[in-house]
């Protein structure tokens, strides 16, 4: 049988920029019967079996399809893009951790079959799993009454309490022992359902596989970044608590965002989806709230303050009163997120609740990113450090007899000169994000199918604006040169 070329190419959206980049990063070319017998073989079915093959849903890195049987029978199959990292190990971590945490009570979908590699009669690789039942929370993310959210919110924390009572020996990724290579490092354990040898390899968090990394073999960079490295690295033992509670191995969610949270009529989640690229990490740099839970930029928020709607709402006007419930709806997650957590469990708000935490974890992450130009977040974190080197030692166990003198410094010029950088950096990413805002696209340029037309209309226009406001030929020339909006050589970055 013939099959059209959407099933192959992206089709959910359309990017401003670079937009044969991202298509080609996501076109899967693969045996359409091949993976109708493969999923008719997991049924116990003839191919003869499969009605229907759709496309039901394609995300940042997999594309998944509905085999639907002539019983009514739905499976799904997930391909990753060839641009998803790392090769083999993404799709062998996501199958052993969805077995694991399926075996400790959290609802994830259960794997029928899947490879790792793309050296198979699919010619992909591919997961072919239950479908879970319930519908995303996303669908009604923004309009769900205080009492839903309280909900959704408790749930989520006794999920993680469940995740956290998982005996872990090591940091890295979870993996079955037949899918590491024999050369590969790992860390033997047992557990509930150990019938296939669960262990502990290498850490497949993206940013470890970003672009070239998979490659890399020797550490580069540019001077000024290195030399940051080199001043974290002095002060990296130091960012590790003394207690050892702090280090205990912890599984978290990688992506706890409401389109993978699946929910019943009622709100009680029922299913989890999208654990690719999911670590072990020290209890310490695994706490932190979810992005779509936090609220971090929000001074209430940060005091840990209970969230409260203004006497005189009734009286705002409709744009008034759709920003102050906004505000509320963002401080009411973030506040009951932290309730929950110091109520279920314990151990991650005590991490969370060190006054140090949440710098330690952006340096942590800030040294490990991939060098693409700027070295200033990392530089100020590490300024950072240096004026609160005492509360740091103090939350990580020394006390006045043993507290060590900070290792690195930097000049009140060095100072300065980065905090005005990074204010700049802010200035610019803030004005970025309003025009990317006004035009309709994502941080990478994508909008929808429905909205492409007019975002390509809006952003002509945002562009003969701003070259009018300028004054001389060189700024325009300039301006033409770098327009953020337009398409651009991603080898130069």
């Amino acid at each position: 049988m013939v099959y059209g070329p959407e099933l192959f190419e992206y089709t959910s959206g359309r990017w401003l920029y670079n937009e044969s980049t991202r298509l080609a990063e996501r076109r899967v070319v693969f045996n359409v019967d091949e993976l109708k017998k493969a999923v008719a073989k997991c049924l116990n079915q003839p191919e003869s079996e499969v009605r229907e093959v759709v496309k039901l849903a394609e995300g940042g890195f997999n594309r998944v399809f509905q085999l639907t049987m002539r019983d009514g029978t739905e499976v799904l199959a997930r391909l990753p893009y060839p641009s998803t990292k790392p090769k083999r190990f993404a799709v062998a971590s996501e199958v052993a951790t969805l077995e694991l945490v399926r075996s400790h009570g959290i609802p994830v979908p259960k794997v029928l079959h899947y490879s790792p590699d793309a050296e198979n009669p699919v010619g992909a690789e591919f997961i072919i799993m239950e479908k879970l039942p319930g519908r995303p929370l996303g669908d009604q993310w923004f309009s769900l009454s205080e009492d839903q959210r309280l909900k959704v919110i408790s749930e989520v924390v006794r999920t993680e309490v469940n995740l956290s009572k998982i005996d872990l020996p090591a940091y890295g990724s979870i993996y079955y022992k037949h899918d590491l290579p024999a050369d590969v490092s790992h860390t033997m354990f047992a557990s509930a359902s150990d019938d296939k040898g669960f262990c502990v390899g290498p850490d497949v968090s993206l940013r470890w596989w970003y672009k070239e990394r998979e490659s890399l073999d020797v550490q580069r960079g540019p001077q000024e970044h290195a030399d940051n490295l080199k001043k974290y690295l002095k002060i990296a033992s130091y960012l590790v608590p003394q207690e050892a509670r702090f280090h205990k191995p912890v599984l978290r969610h990688p992506d706890l965002q409401p389109n993978n949270i699946f929910v019943s009529e009622n709100f009680d989640i029922v299913g989890m989806i999208d654990w690719q690229h999911c670590s072990v990490l020290p209890q310490f740099l695994a706490a932190g709230i979810p992005k779509y839970f936090q609220n971090y930029h929000d001074e209430e928020s940060l005091q840990f303050i209970p969230p409260q709607l203004p006497s005189n709402l009734a009286e705002m006007d409709n744009e008034e009163q759709a920003e102050v419930l906004e505000r509320f709806r963002r401080r009411h997650l973030h506040f009951f997120y932290l309730g929950f957590t110091q109520r279920f469990h314990p151990a991650h708000f005590e991490a969370l609740n060190r006054r140090t935490d949440l710098l330690t974890r952006k340096l942590v992450n800030h040294a490990g990113e991939p060098w693409e130009g700027n070295n200033i977040p990392l530089k100020s974190d590490l300024i950072h450090i240096t004026q609160v080197w005492r509360e740091l030692m103090e939350d990580n166990g020394y006390d006045q007899e043993t507290l060590p003198s900070c290792p690195i410094s930097f000049t009140e010029a060095e100072v300065q000169r980065t905090i005005g950088i990074l204010g700049q950096q802010e200035d610019t990413d803030t004005q970025l994000s309003d025009v990317r805002d006004a035009i309709g696209i994502t941080v990478d340029g994508w909008t929808s199918n429905e909205e492409y037309d007019n975002a390509v209309e809006h952003a002509r226009l945002i562009k003969r604006q701003g070259l009018e406001s300028l004054d001389t030929e060189e700024e325009k020339e300039m301006t033409l040169k770098h327009w953020p909006f337009d398409d651009f050589d991603e080898e130069d970055l």
